[in-house]
């Protein structure tokens, strides 16, 4: 089924972004939806047939194996099954193959695949302790980064809302905080793949890591990006909100799926 794109989130007066493309291109998703997933591969391969040096990040994979991964593209770098494992992708939980088409096109296009979450364990140690758990690169990066009460309302709103409102509020902080920390560590990912020489770098993550108000670009413009440059795209399902966190829009019908809510209220 065709999706509707809607340009700049609905504002007509917002500039027209420059025909090189930025970049830094972000990629929102609804994790479940397999329609965004293909739809998100074809724009990446119709982007990577410039041949321009692109690198991807993935939500779904910890910066922590990049270094693994480089290996792996460097030995064989067609070999989706091998690059996957040293990702250390958590197919279960991410529900693979949904986001084969996504490697699969970044193989076929010939950019370098690299990881831009923290570990489980660091995140947990982050909603556990707080600022002595971060690592100093990201810290400084967060607080470096302009945030405000009303941002911080918004965040557990958000975290609130993506958990059906069956959330302790005891844990409303901390969860924050650890959405806070994987948003700094996505963000240096894209920096370190553009220091280390991509003239493009692709974001494949969750629509609120790529929320203009809460996420991603907010710390890259931080740590000295000019807005112009980072293009974030959401990817909704019909009827989710999403005026004025993008720079563009991509509408889906949504995926079958049960209600998530139910287990969460059990």
């Amino acid at each position: 089924m065709a999706a509707l794109a809607i340009s700049l989130a609905g504002c007509a007066n917002a500039p027209t972004p420059p025909a090189a493309g930025p970049d830094f291109l972000l990629l929102g998703e609804v994790h479940d939806n397999a329609d965004q997933h293909r739809l998100r591969a074809q724009r990446l391969a119709a982007l990577l047939a410039d041949g321009k040096p692109t690198t991807v990040v993935f939500e779904q994979l910890p910066a922590s194996r990049n270094a693994a991964l480089d290996a792996q593209q460097r030995a064989a770098p067609r070999d989706l099954q091998a690059l996957v494992d040293a990702g250390q992708f958590d197919r279960r939980g991410w529900q693979w193959p949904l986001h084969q088409p996504l490697f699969e096109a970044s193989l076929a296009g010939g950019a370098r695949v690299q990881g831009g979450n923290l570990e489980r364990e660091s995140l947990r140690r982050i909603m556990r302790e707080g600022d002595t758990a971060w690592p100093p690169e990201l810290l400084a990066l967060a607080r470096r980064t302009p945030w405000s009460d009303a941002q911080q309302q918004a965040q557990v709103e958000a975290i609130d809302e993506g958990h059906c409102g069956a959330l302790p509020a005891a844990m409303h902080e901390p969860m924050a905080r650890a959405q806070r920390a994987r948003d700094a560590s996505l963000a240096q990912a894209l920096l370190a793949a553009r220091a280390a020489g991509a003239e493009r770098v692709v974001l494949i993550a969750g629509n609120g890591h790529v929320d203009r108000r809460l996420g991603v670009p907010l710390y890259l413009q931080a740590a000295g990006i000019a807005p112009q440059r980072i293009r974030a795209v959401g990817y909704l399902e019909t009827g989710q909100p999403g005026s004025g966190r993008y720079d563009e829009i991509v509408e889906t019908p949504r995926a079958d799926r049960e209600d998530p809510c139910k287990s969460l209220k059990r």
